[in-house]
């Protein structure tokens, strides 16, 4: 228990400081977005917003564990949302909600229009994701978790990993050096924010074998996300907005 409650503080401790970066992106895009309205960077900023709750309500489960405060196990609504938010599971639906933006950004970006099939397979997947993260849930089931941390994961490949080939793609086709920076920031975001919940499976998979958590791969995940923020960021959205 003390163990919990320690490691819980090193990771509140932690996601503060990220909070507070990745709260300074947020800022920084939003100033950016309202000097020129552009859709896609309205697309990005939504992103990004979905990213940055899921670290508040991440945070806050950390503040739950080290504050000792709880519900009842009633099956009521309040302990309902007390053990999504302490369980990471709404943070897991607010992830796969900017998976799915980030689907129709790949679109906006790369392609002519949406291809039928692929748009009903990634639409059904993300609404499966958000209905088991939210609902198939069990009070300290440890594999309901890590499959859930799959799940997402899985969803992320399916939607970055055509993001990053096509971004690859983009960046050696163009010579135009803005045009090459603004691409190879989307490879890098979508690159980081792949490696977000496979290190995130990765740790869980400790905590189900017995170990408390809190391995480098907890931490590998949060700095994979603001990496992917500050790369979009700094890469695109920055000259973007100021074309």
């Amino acid at each position: 228990m003390v163990e919990n409650i320690y490691l819980n503080f090193i990771g509140m401790i932690f996601e503060s400081f990220i909070l507070i970066f990745a709260a300074v992106l947020l800022v920084l895009i939003l100033k950016k977005y309202f000097i020129k309205r552009h859709n896609l960077t309205r697309l990005l900023l939504l992103i990004f917003l979905g990213y940055f709750l899921a670290i508040v309500f991440s945070w806050l489960s950390k503040v739950f564990v080290v504050t000792q405060l709880s519900v009842v196990q009633d099956g009521s609504i309040n302990a309902y949302l007390y053990n999504i938010v302490e369980d990471f599971r709404l943070s897991e639906f607010l992830v796969t909600i900017a998976i799915f933006l980030s689907y129709i950004l790949k679109v906006n970006v790369f392609e002519k229009g949406y291809n039928t099939v692929q748009k009903i397979i990634v639409s059904i997947y993300g609404l499966f994701s958000c209905v088991y993260v939210l609902l198939i849930y069990e009070n300290n089931n440890d594999f309901l978790d890590v499959f859930a941390f799959l799940i997402v994961f899985i969803y992320m490949v399916m939607v970055y990993a055509p993001f990053l080939r096509r971004a690859i793609e983009s960046y050696r086709a163009v010579e135009e050096k803005a045009y090459k920076q603004a691409f190879l920031s989307l490879a890098i975001m979508s690159f980081s924010f792949m490696l977000i919940f496979l290190n995130f499976a990765i740790d869980r998979v400790f905590v189900f074998l017995g170990g408390p958590g809190f391995t480098v791969f907890y931490y590998l995940a949060w700095v994979s996300a603001i990496a992917g923020i500050f790369g979009a960021y700094y890469g695109y959205i920055r000259p973007r907005s100021s074309e």
